[in-house]
């Protein structure tokens, strides 16, 4: 059942997508689109799962479930799934955890190998493996790679 992001608790559970390259505003449509229509129906063992949505600078689709709902592997892979059929159709990359997403001006990312020759300890990074909304509303998720699990790859 989709809701208004607005109306899950900063608890609520996300899962953050990087998408590169970033949306344009026709891409972003059919993304949130069909986005919207997995949302609709989305359900754990039979018992609907409340579940909102976001797109932030083109370039991460935010997908946030109630905390209190079961979210069983089926469900999961059944989002993943969509998300696939998203990459193809688009000609993006969704899925690929292989990839920093920093801020040079406009978000950009590059492969992990690359980041090294492309950012430093004073670069802001995005933090995709958040899990908590509340971690997206407070903007924490971003911060300088010296502050962030990122420091590791320079």
């Amino acid at each position: 059942m989709r809701i208004d992001i607005q109306r899950l608790s900063n608890d609520a559970h996300v899962w953050v997508f990087g998408i590169s390259p970033a949306l344009d505003e026709t891409k972003s449509r059919i993304l949130l689109q069909q986005v919207d229509a997995f949302l609709d129906n989305w359900a754990a063992h039979g018992v609907p799962i409340t579940g909102a949505r976001e797109l932030l600078y083109g370039s991460f689709l935010v997908i946030a479930a109630d905390e209190h709902r079961e979210k069983s592997g089926c469900s999961i892979d059944r989002m993943f799934g969509t998300l696939r059929n998203l990459e193809r159709e688009l000609g993006v990359t969704i899925l690929d955890s292989n990839r920093i997403f920093f801020r040079d001006g406009d978000v950009r990312a590059v492969a992990r190998h690359e980041f090294p020759q492309r950012g430093t300890l004073d670069t802001p990074v995005f933090d995709t493996t958040a899990e908590r909304l509340g971690e997206i509303r407070s903007g924490s998720w971003e911060r300088l790679a010296r502050d962030s699990w990122h420091s590791r790859l320079l």
